[in-house]
């Protein structure tokens, strides 16, 4: 079982008389900078471009450009988009590092499948928020928290572990809980939840949609049943709240027993082995490799995929059904 970090585990202190250079100002970079500003940190920003510049600024937050927040950073946050990870940081962000600071991560990835390496001489870190850009902030200032995965690669000064806990305690995390994990641990998982998770469910709305409108009903309907009308959003958090089994008691008889026939049913199904296989291409790097050329290429076949999907007729119910429900939904759900 994993080792869970609480408040008390963590101490500011680790931080005092030292600042925290958080590169990218994005949904996390934004919304972690502000939260260890307002837990006291002394805290700069990165940015790649002007973007989020006057953001920052409105924000009581100084931004320079990547090498100069870094040269300012005790502790570097490395807090842009993975897929740049490869070219900025060795280029704008390693040349500039402190002797002896400490580089912290979101994410596992650039790490784990190699694509960066730290100069030796800084410890590595890893702050990984489970939890949405916006909803760090909200939850903080609402003083509340979000659980976090954290994990040290490299303890170059013998003191990445109270950096570490010192950044989740910032942030809020340690106000629910951060779980010890490992770069590979967090990439690994991180990635299998999305790719088999988001797949699945797209690809279990669309064909079930194909499904109902050739039997004839109406498609509007049919959209406004499986998604349209945020109900599953409100499934999921039940699922979430109360657990996956037990939230089946806010369903009627008829739906609970529907469920758990029909999941018995694909459960005792022959197993076609997709999801080991998806498994063994990110545990082996295969997918790292497709991302990597994906990249190299342009996105072209991430385009093609957005397009192939996106000009489905579901898309275009969807849209219809939004339009009617704009001022509900956002009632509903905009601001959770």
């Amino acid at each position: 079982m994993a080792k869970i970090y609480s408040e008390g585990d963590g101490d500011l202190g680790a931080l005092d008389g030292r600042t925290v250079a958080i590169l990218g100002y994005g949904n996390q970079g934004r919304s972690q900078a502000l939260n260890l500003k307002d837990s006291g940190v002394a805290v700069v920003v990165g940015n790649r471009s002007d973007r989020f510049r006057d953001l920052a600024v409105d924000d009581g937050l100084e931004p320079l450009p990547l090498s100069e927040a870094t040269a300012r950073g005790d502790v570097v946050m490395a807090l842009l988009p993975d897929e740049v990870h490869q070219e900025v940081l060795p280029r704008d962000v390693f040349p500039s590092l402190k002797e002896g600071s400490a580089v912290v991560f979101a994410h596992g990835y650039s790490v784990h499948f190699g694509e960066v390496d730290v100069p030796d001489g800084h410890d590595v870190c890893l702050v990984a928020p489970k939890m949405l850009g916006p909803a760090v902030r909200t939850l903080y200032l609402a003083g509340r928290g979000f659980p976090s995965l954290v994990a040290v690669h490299r303890d170059a000064s013998g003191r990445a572990w109270d950096v570490t806990l010192a950044i989740a305690q910032g942030i809020g995390s340690l106000r629910v809980g951060a779980w010890e994990t490992t770069f590979e641990e967090e990439a690994i998982t991180d990635l299998f939840g999305e790719q088999v998770g988001g797949s699945g469910a797209i690809v279990g709305l669309l064909r079930s949609f194909e499904t109902l409108v050739k039997a004839g009903y109406d498609p509007d309907v049919v959209e406004l049943e499986l998604i349209g009308s945020g109900e599953l959003v409100e499934v999921i958090r039940t699922q979430v709240r109360d657990g996956l089994l037990a939230s089946l008691r806010n369903h009627s008889p008829t739906s609970q027993f529907g469920q758990l026939y029909r999941a018995a049913e694909l459960w005792d199904s022959p197993d076609d082995g997709r999801l080991q296989r998806i498994l063994d291409e990110l545990r082996n790097g295969g997918f790292a490799e497709v991302w990597r050329r994906e990249r190299e290429d342009g996105y072209r076949t991430m385009r093609d995929l957005e397009e192939r999907f996106s000009s489905h007729d579901f898309g275009r119910a969807e849209g219809r059904n939004r339009d009617r429900l704009r001022d509900v939904l956002h009632e509903t759900l905009g601001s959770q």
